[in-house]
């Protein structure tokens, strides 16, 4: 038996580049994965090849002789329409780059590609096609990153001692036992692919918590992307995400202000978090952080939040403790930031606090988080320059931080989302006893409820009352009374016995 039909080929890839070096490197890669190979200088030898044999992947160059590559792509889709398709090349421009991700292209990449981010792309792609057993194991979207796909980066350490801060951080620094906690939790989840999701108040710094997060994590090789609620719309993050990840092996990607996303944004959230069609080729090995100034639950109960997206993204979820719980490090942040502001302004030096106002500042309230502290220290240096800072400048400042009519304390809602009613003719009841046309059945409500909203209207689900054991909450997931099973389903049996009822 020959050693070929010993170690049967994993698939078939077609590589289509008018250079012999890159050519035959992309060769070597494939053949010692386990790949068949078949390299073609010109395009019509290539489409030549495909007519002969069925290959399940293609890596393409735009530039090549008598046609450019993305004509290449659609002569061959007319032989191989199922083909994947990879697109390494030195001539992509960001517009070309958005208009192949929009036709189905599963992975860009500049020249010359990083041969293990471009193998881990082959691997995901055939995986997902369900090309044989392509997908080398452990590949899991959810699984951390193993060891040997760091690059030359230093490994980490192997776990923090319990009582000490789980890292050092630099963005968002603190000492005291509740930041010590919160560290801890933050260090379980720092390796894993899945969405991050991050809730606390208005005002708390979400930003300054993931790069720390990043620095930590196997995502630290790459960049940190920031996109505000304002422009997460497809096109802004395709810009944001093309030239980095193209070139790069990692990254993090930011998104704030979660809680005010319109339903549209919502669905390309979706997208982003499904890793498919626009972003596919842009998402070979980035962290998403999402970052919500309340809990969602509260705005997926409301109907402003689609409960399927709200339920998918909080798998992983960490609250973010409020300034007034880490009462113990406002003064560490205080000078942070007196710091960053005297650096600002080019000041020799940093202004010093009175101990009166330092015990000032540790007793206020700060509903506004990071975010009322950080106003309320600038403005009082605005006002009253000096050496020192004391507690008449400080609450001058604070009183205009709390009334300025930009200021919001609770982020602002999003319209509800409104989905088109399903017919009830054409949804067969879950338990049906007779083939009889079903009607539309009034909903049971108990004496204390009003009356039931219209069927155009958004469905308000009410929160249930939380039973009084469970206290605690999860590291991965926050206690919330956003869905209760017993409830529904106990509403879904009442419907479907009505309905079949003679």
């Amino acid at each position: 038996m020959s050693e070929a039909s010993k170690n049967p080929p994993r698939a078939h890839v077609l590589v289509v580049e008018d250079s012999s070096v890159f050519r035959e490197m992309q060769g070597l890669l494939l053949h010692q994965a386990g790949y068949a190979v078949s390299g073609h200088e010109h395009p019509q030898t290539a489409l030549a090849a495909a007519r002969e044999r069925k290959y399940e992947l293609v890596i393409i160059d735009y530039e090549l002789p008598e046609m450019n590559g993305q004509q290449f792509m659609h002569e061959l889709r007319k032989i191989l329409p199922e083909i994947a398709v990879i697109f390494v090349s030195g001539s992509l421009t960001l517009e070309l780059a958005i208009k192949l991700s929009r036709e189905g292209v599963a992975g860009i990449f500049n020249k010359p590609a990083n041969p293990k981010t471009l193998l881990e792309k082959i691997n995901e792609t055939l995986s997902r096609t369900g090309s044989r057993e392509a997908a080398l194991p452990g590949k899991g979207s959810g699984a951390p990153v193993p060891d040997a796909r760091r690059g030359a980066a230093p490994a980490a350490p192997v776990g923090p001692a319990a009582g000490e801060l789980a890292y050092t951080p630099r963005f968002f620094p603190g000492q005291c036992e509740a930041f010590r906690e919160f560290t801890h939790r933050l260090w379980k989840v720092r390796d894993f692919r899945s969405a991050l999701l991050l809730q606390g108040g208005p005002g708390t710094p979400f930003e300054l918590i993931a790069r720390d997060l990043a620095a930590i994590s196997v995502f630290r090789e790459g960049p940190v992307m920031v996109c505000p609620a304002a422009k997460f719309e497809t096109r802004h993050l395709i810009e944001v995400l093309a030239p980095t990840l193209l070139s790069q092996d990692a990254g993090t990607l930011i998104v704030t202000g979660v809680e005010s996303l319109s339903p549209d944004q919502q669905a390309v959230l979706q997208t982003l978090t499904s890793s498919r069609d626009v972003f596919l080729p842009f998402a070979r090995r980035f962290r998403l952080v999402l970052a919500a100034a309340c809990h969602l639950s509260e705005l997926a109960d409301a109907g402003t939040f689609d409960e399927t997206l709200f339920y998918k993204v909080s798998s992983l979820a960490v609250d973010v403790p409020s300034l007034r719980e880490l009462r113990g490090d406002i003064l560490l942040h205080t000078r942070q930031l007196l710091d960053q502001f005297s650096a600002a302004a080019k000041s020799a030096k940093s202004p010093a606090l009175s101990p009166t106002a330092a015990a000032w500042l540790e007793e206020q309230e700060w509903p506004g988080n990071y975010a009322d502290l950080s106003r309320t220290l600038q403005l009082a240096l605005d006002a009253k320059p000096g050496a020192e800072l004391g507690v008449p400048a400080l609450e001058a400042a604070l009183q205009k931080v709390l009334g300025d009519p930009g200021r919001t304390s609770v982020a602002p809602a999003p319209a509800p989302i409104v989905r088109a009613p399903v017919p009830v003719e054409e949804t067969p009841p879950p338990f049906s006893m007779r083939a009889t046309p079903i009607v539309a059945v009034k909903p049971v409500t108990e004496p204390s409820t009003p009356a039931p909203v219209p069927a155009a209207a958004p469905k308000v689900a009410t929160a249930p009352n939380r039973p009084s054991g469970l206290t605690g909450r999860s590291v991965f997931r926050t206690v919330a009374g956003a869905y209760d099973f017993s409830k529904r389903l106990a509403e879904s049996l009442s419907v479907a016995e009505a309905a079949s009822a003679p």
